[in-house]
Order: structure tokens, then C-alpha cells, then sequence
């Protein structure tokens, strides 16, 4: 249990500076864009530095082809949800642009740390365990 608060106070740590890398990239295009294509561009951009800082910090895993797939399938997934609540917003309800990353982050960061948890870094979260109990 222990572990498993840990990981998501790091993953969140993660998530934090990921959201504000993602709202200053927005900030600055969506004007000359699109609120969807400012948040598709900044979401982008820092799943890289989401997926090496989780991979080396948060759940302490090696690198390996099948964990950097599944990861970017799960970014595909949160992208894809982020520009859909992004689009329903701006275009259907009229959020206010400066506030439609807020209401993205409320959908996607609880998506993203089940699915990183249970299935990108799933047999990461094995070893570890296995580990804490033989020197328990």
C-alpha cells in the first residue's frame, strides 16, 4: 500500500509539471491555432518527458520496446481523450479556452495513472513487490 501511495504521489508530481509544460505550450498557440490543436501539440510534446521521468522515477523500470508501446498507446488513448473533452467544450459547451486544460486534466490524469499503473508498468509493480517481501 505504501508503494502504491508513493507511485501516485510521484506520478502526480509527474502529472504536474507535464500539466504546466502542456498549459504554457497552450497558452502560447492557441491563439494562432485552435484550443484542440494547441492541446494536441503541447500534449504531445510532454508525454516524451512524461514517459522518461515515469519510467525512471515513478515506477523505476528498464527501458524495453514493449513498455515504450504500450505507454504511447496510453498517451494515444489520454490524447485522444484530452481532444475530444477539448472539443465538446470549446465547440458545444463554450468553456472558456483558458480553463479547457483544467477540465481535460480532470479526465485524463486519473485514465492515465490506472491504465500506467495496471498495464504499462504492470510487471514492474511485480518485481518491486516481490522485492520489498523478501527483505520484509
Amino acid at each position: 500500500m505504501i508503494t502504491i501511495c508513493r507511485q501516485f504521489f510521484k506520478f502526480g508530481v509527474v502529472g504536474l509539471i507535464n500539466t504546466i509544460l502542456t498549459y504554457l505550450i497552450y497558452t502560447l498557440l492557441y491563439k494562432a491555432t485552435s484550443p484542440t490543436d494547441a492541446m494536441a501539440i503541447g500534449y504531445g510534446i510532454t508525454s516524451v518527458i512524461g514517459l522518461t521521468i515515469n519510467r525512471k522515477w515513478v515506477f523505476k523500470s528498464n527501458h524495453n520496446w514493449m513498455l515504450v508501446a504500450k505507454y504511447y498507446l496510453t498517451y494515444l488513448f489520454t490524447w485522444t481523450l484530452s481532444i475530444v473533452v477539448t472539443d465538446i467544450s470549446s465547440n458545444y459547451f463554450h468553456v472558456l479556452a483558458s480553463i479547457i486544460p483544467l477540465i481535460t486534466l480532470f479526465v485524463t490524469t486519473p485514465t492515465n495513472f490506472i491504465l500506467s499503473k495496471y498495464w504499462v508498468f504492470k510487471t514492474t509493480h511485480i518485481k518491486e513487490a516481490s522485492a520489498h517481501e523478501s527483505t520484509d
